[in-house]
């Protein structure tokens, strides 16, 4: 869970979990529908269960993930975010959050958000920092970098990494935090059991979704922006289809990119075999329908999306040129994984899949283990139960 000798905490089990003594106050950098506002929509529902109280609130204004936050806190709110890094707007959200954290012992600030952090510093209440982003993307990322962690890091009391990938990253950067700092992996509930309940959710998400039931189908969600590479994305499809006719593909999600890969789309002669859903605020019916996921990113500090897949029972075959992806997809183990975006060799490697039914099961089973050992909820939740109950830090 984490390279520092933290405590392990017990889970409570629900029926005996007493409640929080105060709400916990978190400062939300966005509420969107990205994986790292997934995770945590689903670390305050379970959260919640083990007798957790939260205040939400957020520096930006609403996003599609609005409806789940206010169905943890019926009261959150969202605010305007004016000027660069939204310092015009910084001081109706400091009155904000001086007023929703007075009940609170802990802040939980999630997200790498300037307005939340310089908020969290002035309130002066004890900071839990959840890292969730990637450190070196440029030449200018390690000087950036250094003057964030000068500028937080020591009004903070712990941070939380996903992957050691990131962890790593930034102790290169500040190494005077290394106590500070914590692994916690995202976690995932494993759904996928055997290829007969697999095969029966695929059937019936498949005819739900109005998706042909005898097709290979491959798939991806996300934000819809340059770095998400959604264009190799449509030039493996192309590839794919040489090998494959009867494959269909699939991109969820919305953003800047859209209207140009759909243009690409219609360039590459494949429009009619990919379909554009717009936002699918949970994608679980599109996972139990989809034969692989095709993940492709230039910079990510792990991508929920391939975890998310293969918990139920999805393949992944992703390219990513720089994060921390590849612990937990291992090439011809878990998945299928490699450092650049090469369509053919992609390709080739969902092919393999759509013919090879036995190396498809091997690699389901593979992740799905995978995901139980390293990425399971009980590890995610032990530590933040932990730490929220008064744990050392």
């Amino acid at each position: 869970m984490s390279q520092n000798k933290m405590p392990t905490a017990q889970l409570i089990p629900p029926a005996t979990a007493r409640a929080a003594s105060a709400p916990i106050s978190v400062l939300l950098q966005c509420t969107n529908l990205g994986g790292m506002e997934k995770v945590a929509y689903s670390l305050f529902d379970q959260l919640q269960v083990r007798g957790f109280r939260f205040k939400i609130s957020s520096p930006r204004p609403w996003g599609p993930g609005r409806n789940r936050v206010l169905a943890t806190d019926a009261t959150a709110a969202a605010h305007n975010y004016q000027g660069k890094f939204g310092w015009q707007s910084f001081p109706a959200y400091r009155r904000h959050t001086l007023a929703q954290c007075r009940a609170s012992e802990h802040l939980w600030v999630i997200g790498n958000c300037a307005s939340c952090l310089m908020a969290a510093r002035l309130l002066g209440r004890k900071t839990l920092f959840s890292h969730h982003y990637h450190h070196f993307e440029n030449r200018g990322s390690r000087a950036r970098w250094t003057a964030f962690y000068l500028a937080f890091g020591a009004s903070v009391n712990a941070i939380t990494y996903p992957t050691d990938f990131t962890r790593n990253e930034a102790l290169r950067i500040a190494p005077w935090l290394r106590k500070k700092m914590h692994v916690v992996r995202n976690g995932f509930d494993v759904h996928y059991t055997d290829e007969a309940h697999r095969l029966e959710a695929r059937q019936a998400a498949r005819r739900e979704l109005g998706m042909p039931e005898d097709a290979f189908l491959v798939g991806n969600g996300g934000w819809l922006i340059q770095r998400k590479r959604f264009d190799v994305f449509l030039q493996t499809a192309r590839q794919v289809l040489r090998q494959v006719p009867n494959a269909r593909f699939y991109i969820c999600g919305g953003g800047p990119e859209e209207q140009r890969l759909r243009q690409l789309a219609a360039d590459l002669g494949i429009a009619d075999k990919v379909q554009f859903t717009g936002w699918v605020p949970d994608l679980t019916r599109y996972y139990q329908a989809w034969d692989a996921l095709l993940f492709n990113t230039d910079f990510d500090a792990l991508g929920c999306s391939p975890l998310e897949a293969a918990s139920h029972g999805c393949v992944c075959v992703a390219s990513c040129r720089y994060g921390g992806l590849s612990e937990f997809l291992t090439n011809g183990e878990t998945g299928f994984f490699m450092k650049e975006h090469e369509p053919q060799k992609l390709a080739d490697e969902l092919v393999m899949v759509a013919r090879n039914e036995s190396l498809g099961l091997e690699l389901r089973q593979r992740a799905a283990a995978l995901l139980d050992l390293k990425f399971s909820n009980r590890a995610a939740l032990a530590f933040y139960e932990h730490y929220f109950r008064g744990g050392r830090d």
